[in-house]
């Protein structure tokens, strides 16, 4: 087991990309190893910003990983992500801040209103409103549009976002 360079305790990490603010990490515990370009966090809550320096969503988790060089984080252990109008539920997503997407592997359960879906795999964007889940999906939609047309408008709505 290695030897952390430092232990910071109720710390905080905020991340930026070309001198914008991106997140804003923070723990009850921060182990860093400098060499690695790594940082462990425990009880950890993030606050998701856009390109622009905006509020998008929260985070939380039982454990995650900073990758400041890389712009990277990770988060394992009932991940929840909301805000305003979606929830999102996993046990560990990935955050790239380069591209501004969210993703995993893992099952994850999606709500935004009275819509609830449910499967493996996810791509997302850091305020959850184009969300895409890639296997297995199942769920509950309610407003659906009844025509062809319809539903192939959900896929270029920017105001309510795409359909999961």
């Amino acid at each position: 087991m290695k030897i952390p360079d430092s232990i910071l305790e109720k710390a905080t990490i905020i991340m930026t990309s070309a001198g914008l603010r991106r997140a804003v990490i923070a723990a009850d515990t921060l182990y860093v190893f400098e060499k690695e370009d790594s940082t462990s966090a425990r009880r950890v809550k993030v606050d998701f910003y856009n390109d622009k320096g905006q509020y998008q969503s929260t985070l939380t988790a039982d454990r995650g990983l900073v990758r400041q060089k890389q712009e990277a984080f990770s988060a394992w252990g009932d991940v929840v992500v909301k805000n305003d109008s979606a929830r999102l539920e996993s046990q560990s997503l990935n955050w790239d801040t380069k591209r501004s997407l969210i993703t995993t592997d893992d099952f994850v359960r999606f709500e935004r209103r009275d819509d609830v879906i449910m499967g493996y795999g996810l791509e997302a964007d850091s305020k959850l409103e184009n969300v895409r889940i890639l296997r297995n999906v199942q769920g509950r939609m309610s407003n659906l549009p009844s025509t062809e047309k319809g539903l192939d408008s959900l896929e270029g709505d920017k105001s309510g976002g795409q359909a999961p």
